[in-house]
């Protein structure tokens, strides 16, 4: 449930970024000392939007460690146990520390997006918004967070400061989806909106990628709820949906392109799992052999944990980058899209792309059986560490060997991460022990 602290981490966080970027606005020594009030003024158009990517990415940062943990992606090589309970698999408990340590994050990152959306457009209605790109970037910034609470999250709050929300319910946590394409729509709208010098192009490639994302996510949802997973979904788990904005990604997007997060300590923006991997060394990221070439390990992922821990590239061990969408995941979103109604015309996309890196290729004949490991294992090598694995593993069948036999991840696939104890002690909608 929110509360006071939260409303003083928000109106900090965002008057910092007042600070930073925009002058003396505010002409205050302190910006940590701003009222909220101040943030109805709209020259803070441009630092309320930077304070949801701030917050956002926070949030990211925060629940990739206990998710990313979960998975075969990451490993536990440190002393504290509740990081062994992930790694075995026991991903529903909602008394374990760091999934309650992510949830403050998390959650208010969502109510910064929506205040933020809701500040922006009363600027625009008000016809005092000068720039309609910050709202563009407010709806695109909350899409992101809202497919990391789908993906990530059983159920979910949107509580608003001291007032308590009934939850979502898991039933219902594909209306996050939904929630998430309508605010990139209303994003798209202003981008595509925008015309000769205005024009953003890095801004609808951020936009079409995530909304590709978005509506493959909730497709892949749709296969593995209700849990445990369906034995129809596991005996035909690929998708089609976001091929559409996939392509048209594509269309504007370089060879290996990527939006990255940053993490700049200055703006009290950090990556956990990062600082768990490479400060603390609590946790690993674990690299695997290609599906081919089974002998040796698959260079993208050596490379993209080799990049991960540059601690020389990021700035420090708490600032390690987080890719959001990629012309790679475009790529991985057609070919998919096709592994049933033409499997050649996947494997002709994966045989293209693994030339790149030249990795050895597919070799006919091309039926959705025999391309299906190498879909499933691209997905792995190019998606390492960016929030779809888990649900990948429950769609395909893939357990962990880490996973205990008594654990959900092996009992009920489909489990994702709960509603924390902190909410459900403060939640008078929720039941403390449940």
């Amino acid at each position: 449930m929110k509360t006071k602290k939260l409303l003083r981490l928000l109106i900090g966080a965002l008057a910092l970024l007042l600070f930073v970027g925009c002058g003396n606005v505010l002409e205050v020594d302190n910006p940590n000392n701003v009222l909220e009030e101040n943030l109805n003024d709209p020259a803070a158009a441009a630092a309320i939007a930077n304070g949801v990517l701030s917050t956002g990415s926070n949030g990211i940062g925060y629940c990739l460690a206990p998710y990313t943990t979960v998975t075969d992606e990451g490993i536990w090589i440190g002393s504290r146990d509740a990081w062994n309970q992930l790694d075995k698999g026991n991903v529903g408990d909602f008394n374990n520390e760091f999934v309650d340590a992510a949830w403050p994050f998390i959650t208010e990152a969502r109510y910064t997006a929506d205040n933020a959306i809701t500040r922006l457009e009363g600027f625009r209605s008000a016809n005092r918004l000068n720039d309609v790109k910050h709202l563009a970037r407010a709806y695109l910034y909350s899409a992101m967070i809202r497919v990391t609470i789908a993906d990530m999250f059983d159920d979910f709050v949107y509580s608003n400061k001291q007032e308590a929300k009934a939850p979502i319910s898991e039933a219902n946590m594909f209306q996050v989806y939904d929630e998430a394409i309508a605010h990139l729509n209303a994003a798209y709208t202003i981008a595509t909106g925008l015309t000769g010098n205005s024009r953003d192009i890095e801004l609808e490639r951020r936009i079409l990628g995530m909304r590709a994302r978005a509506k493959q996510s909730k497709a892949i949802w749709q296969k593995i709820n209700p849990r445990p997973v369906p034995a129809a979904t596991l005996a035909n788990p690929y998708v089609t949906e976001g091929a559409d904005d996939a392509q048209a990604a594509l269309a504007i997007m370089a060879a290996n392109y990527r939006w990255q997060l940053g993490f700049p300590g200055s703006i009290g923006a950090f990556n956990e799992w990062a600082w768990e991997v490479v400060g603390r060394l609590e946790l690993n990221a674990a690299p695997a052999k290609d599906v081919i070439d089974t002998a040796t390990d698959d260079p993208r992922i050596v490379a993209e944990i080799a990049e991960f821990k540059d601690r020389n590239k990021w700035g420090g061990d708490r600032n390690s980058g987080y890719t959001v969408a990629s012309e790679r995941e475009m790529q991985l979103i057609i070919a998919e899209s096709q592994m049933v109604s033409n499997p050649a015309g996947a494997a002709d996309i994966l045989n293209t792309w693994r030339a790149r890196n030249n990795l050895a290729p597919l070799a006919a004949p091309f039926t959705t059986a025999t391309v299906g490991p190498l879909l499933q294992h691209e997905r792995f090598a190019n998606l390492f560490m960016q929030g779809r694995r888990l649900a990948d593993m429950y769609r395909f069948g893939i357990t962990d060997s880490r996973w205990s036999p008594t654990s959900e991840a092996v009992t009920t696939p489909g489990t994702f991460l709960p509603i924390t104890i902190q909410e459900r002690r403060a939640n008078p909608f929720l039941t403390g022990g449940r």
